[in-house]
C-alpha cells in the first residue's frame, strides 16, 4: 500500500487499475476493503483509490490531544485527490460518506471532484438544522445507549444493540464469527471518537446549497429513519442530487447488496462523465 502523511500518521491506500479514477471512502469500524464487493461487481476501466481512515485499517490512530472531526478525516481524502492530478468520482458510505461530502464541500468549484455519491451518509446535525427533530433524536438515543453501555464496561451489549439496531435484524451481531466480533470490539474506544466526530460535523445546509456536484444520494428501503432523513435533507439542499433506493437494502448495503450499489455507482460515473 501507498502512504500520505497527515498530522503526523502514515496515512495507508490502496490503488488498484487504471482507467477512470474513483475515490471510495469506508465506514466507521471497515477500512478500504470494504469496498472489494463493490470493485468486483464494477469491474475494469476504473482506478480504484480506497484510504484507511484514522483508526483504521492500515493508517495509525488520530495522533492529537484534541478531538478527531470531519475536517481531519478530510484532509486524507483531499491529500489523496491532489496526489492523483485529476478530477476523481468520489463515493463514501455512512461515516465515510460525510466524509466525503466533507472534502467536496472544501474542494469546492476546483473541479477535483467529477462527480459525488453519498450512501446513506452520516449527518446528525443536519438533521437538527433542517428541523427533522424525531429522526435526530433517534440517532442521538441509539448513540447515547451505546457509550453508556461502554461506560458500564459492557463493549458486546453496546456493540450488540447498535448492529441490531442499524442492520434491522435481532442477530445481527450473533451471526457474526468470533474473529469478526472481537476485531469490532477492538474499535470500542476509537468509535467515541467517530460519535464526537459526527456531533461536530461542520457541514451546513448553506454550504450543500453551494455543491453543485452531480450527487448520487442512495438509501436503502430498510434503513433507519434517521439514515433516510438524512438523505431527504440531501435531496432537498444539494442543487444537482438525485436519488436511487435499493428497496430490499439496510445500512450496510455495499456488504449486502453489492451488485447494486455497483451498477448505480456505475451509471452515475456514466452520466457524469463527459463525452468523449
Amino acid at each position: 500500500m501507498a502512504s500520505l502523511e497527515i498530522h503526523g500518521v502514515n496515512c495507508h491506500y490502496a490503488d488498484i487499475g487504471r482507467g477512470t479514477p474513483v475515490l471510495l471512502v469506508h465506514a466507521a469500524t471497515n477500512h478500504g476493503g470494504q469496498w472489494d464487493q463493490v470493485r468486483a461487481a464494477m469491474g475494469g476501466g476504473y482506478r480504484y483509490l480506497l484510504p484507511d481512515l484514522f483508526n483504521s485499517g492500515n493508517t495509525g490512530p488520530w495522533p492529537l490531544a484534541r478531538a478527531l472531526n470531519f475536517d481531519d478525516e478530510a484532509d486524507i481524502v483531499l491529500a489523496l485527490m491532489h496526489a492523483v492530478g485529476e478530477p476523481v468520482h468520489l463515493a463514501g458510505h455512512s461515516y465515510g460518506g460525510a466524509v466525503a461530502l466533507r472534502a467536496a464541500v472544501r474542494a469546492g468549484v476546483s473541479g477535483a471532484v467529477a462527480s459525488l455519491c453519498l450512501i446513506e451518509p452520516g449527518g446528525c446535525p443536519l438533521l437538527a438544522a433542517a428541523g427533522r427533530r424525531d429522526d435526530y433524536d433517534e440517532y442521538v438515543g441509539v448513540m447515547d445507549d451505546f457509550l453508556g453501555a461502554l461506560d458500564r464496561g459492557e463493549p458486546v451489549t453496546a456493540w450488540r444493540d447498535f448492529l441490531n439496531y442499524y442492520r434491522g435484524s435481532p442477530d445481527a451481531w450473533d451471526s457474526l464469527n468470533p474473529d469478526t466480533q472481537n476485531k469490532i470490539l477492538a474499535k470500542s474506544e476509537s468509535q467515541r471518537q467517530v460519535y464526537a466526530a459526527q456531533m461536530s460535523n461542520p457541514t451546513t445546509l448553506e454550504e450543500l446549497g453551494t455543491l453543485d456536484t452531480a450527487a448520487l444520494i442512495i438509501t436503502g428501503g430498510k434503513s433507519t429513519a434517521p439514515e433516510r432523513g438524512v438523505c431527504e435533507v440531501l435531496l432537498q439542499y444539494l442543487p444537482n442530487a438525485v436519488r436511487h433506493t435499493i428497496a430490499g437494502a439496510g445500512h450496510p448495503m455495499p456488504a449486502t447488496h453489492a451488485g447494486e450499489v455497483a451498477a448505480a455507482l456505475s451509471r452515475h460515473i456514466k452520466e457524469s462523465s463527459p463525452a468523449p
